[in-house]
């Protein structure tokens, strides 16, 4: 039986796949700081498919690799980090702790996963597929996202590159998706801010994703049918990062007339 790891099962993207894995006849083990008791929807799997559920906090390493040792007690051929949390705060506000606090968790909880599984894929000699979770806001400016965040899910692109090209030679792959906006727990105070039908006519497809079109992106990239697909970045979005205009609502202008800027007049002159 596929034996698969999720980060952030517990809810969002994370459920929608563990669902969807375990439909499939796959065995699912969960990194979450979720108990599984708060998670009713665990409990309706069935048995053969549910595996380990370990309460973890994915910014602290040792905690994740020693939650993988323990998950890999049956050997595991995969792992999606799912595990993430949004931050809004501009280049003006964002604090130093919001900063480090968004990636430890988006970048440095999906390093400690993705190391962590590949230790034992490597060593038990096992191919295996890693499917990062990036963001539209890692590949372009997305409005309502803040400065950490982006950074994040940038960083978490190259995560997926590097160790694309480092595993290849083990027969691990390693791929990226990239959501949009995604119907989740997570996006409920971007949607209650924007509104879903503005955030939905960003892109061309004209509405929000939902999480099981996320999970049916994962699932194929760690299936055999990708078996040459590896270093990708699969957006997930509508379209978004393909339409080169700005939102059918347009920018907010500046209410600063740039034509007067010192720099401007220098570089024209």
């Amino acid at each position: 039986m596929i034996h698969t790891v999720i980060s952030g099962g517990a809810s969002g993207i994370g459920e929608a796949l563990a669902r969807r894995l375990a439909r499939s006849g796959q065995r699912v083990s969960i990194l979450d700081r979720t108990p599984s008791t708060a998670c009713p929807w665990w409990a309706e799997l069935d048995e053969s498919s549910r595996g380990t559920w370990v309460v973890v906090d994915i910014a602290e390493r040792a905690a994740v690799a020693a939650a993988i040792d323990e998950i890999a007690s049956v050997a595991i051929d995969g792992l999606v980090t799912c595990a993430g949390i949004a931050s809004r705060e501009n280049v003006l506000e964002v604090t130093e702790d919001d900063f480090d606090r968004t990636l430890a968790i988006n970048l440095g909880g999906t390093v400690a996963a993705v190391q962590a599984v590949a230790r034992h894929l490597v060593a038990s000699g096992r191919p295996g597929s890693i499917v990062t979770v990036a963001s539209t806001a890692g590949i372009g400016y997305v409005s309502g996202l803040g400065l950490a965040y982006h950074a994040s899910k940038a960083a978490v692109l190259g995560v997926t590159w590097s160790t694309a090209g480092d595993l290849a030679k083990h027969g691990i792959r390693v791929n990226a998706i990239a959501p949009g906006v995604v119907r989740t727990p997570m996006t409920v105070p971007q949607r209650d801010a924007q509104g879903e039908s503005r955030l939905g006519r960003r892109a061309p497809a004209g509405r929000l994703a939902e999480p099981d079109e996320l999970a049916a992106a994962a699932a194929w990239l760690l299936s055999p049918a990708s078996g040459l697909t590896t270093g990708h970045v699969l957006p997930v979005d509508g379209g978004q990062v393909a339409s080169a205009g700005a939102p059918i609502t347009g920018y907010e202008p500046s209410p600063i007339d740039t034509r007067d800027s010192p720099h401007l007049a220098r570089r024209t002159a």
